[in-house]
């Protein structure tokens, strides 16, 4: 099989290296290790503007149209370049559920917004009694009216200190599977009642978190896909996390 790129492939490659070179500045670059969700942030606004920061969406929600060989040369070059990747709870991962499971209001509201850096996200999942049996989780969730009043805790959340939302799986109903019952929904971080406690690792860096969630009032209009079958929709954003965070371009690159 002929594997060498074409010349409309070299020409890409080309504007690619020189993107790089031109917008992931020395000081952008330093201010990625110092202040990394500033960084990150300007990045993606970059990414965006030229077009490029989500180049696995569709095209009518904004994706790149990009081939599979465009989309290899990309993650090659940004890894040669040392330019880490887009941070993956907005782009990678919820978004692609609202994509497949959203309602029309969820989709016109949250994926722009996403593919500008305007919201920054992380994941509920874990919990301090539920990790690795995360169908296990207590994370209780009681329908008022049009709401959920949500009750519980999440623990190794990533980047909660700076999140706007929060995707999360919750408890609506006990009375099957434990596979059943869980419902996907997004939790707006400035809700009463959400209190993050930070969790400091061994070498005193500040990622992870527990957040606790007491009496916050959520509107059922939240939820992603139909009540009791989150399940379904964790799965799905679950493949898209693996994937997007197994970094073959990245690898490659620390082994040569």
């Amino acid at each position: 099989m002929d594997t060498a790129y074409s010349p409309e492939d070299l020409a890409f490659r080309d504007e690619v290296r020189d993107f790089f070179q031109e917008a992931y500045t020395p000081e952008l670059r330093q201010r990625m290790r110092s202040s990394h969700k500033e960084g990150a942030e300007e990045w993606q606004r970059k990414l965006n503007d030229k077009g490029w920061v989500a180049p696995n969406w569709p095209v009518e929600f904004g994706g790149t149209g990009w081939t599979a060989t465009q989309k290899y040369i990309y993650e090659t070059e940004r890894s040669l370049a040392g330019i880490p990747n887009v941070i993956p709870f907005g782009l990678v991962m919820v978004a692609n559920v609202i994509m497949a499971y959203g309602t029309d209001e969820q989709k016109e509201y949250f994926l722009p917004r996403i593919l500008k850096s305007e919201d920054w996200w992380c994941q509920g999942y874990s919990e301090p009694g539920s990790g690795s049996d995360l169908a296990s989780l207590k994370t209780k969730a009681e329908r008022d009216g049009d709401d959920f009043i949500i009750n519980g805790a999440k623990i190794w959340t990533t980047y909660a200190q700076y999140a706007d939302w929060i995707f999360c799986l919750v408890r609506t109903d006990n009375s099957g599977k434990k596979q059943e019952g869980i419902t996907f929904i997004l939790i707006d971080m400035k809700s009463e009642g959400i209190k993050v406690n930070p969790i400091i690792s061994i070498d005193n860096h500040h990622s992870l978190n527990e957040v606790e969630f007491s009496n916050v009032r959520v509107p059922a209009k939240n939820v992603v896909g139909e009540i009791g079958k989150g399940w379904t929709v964790a799965k799905a954003l679950l493949a898209h996390e693996r994937t997007g965070i197994a970094g073959v371009a990245d690898v490659k690159r620390a082994v040569r």
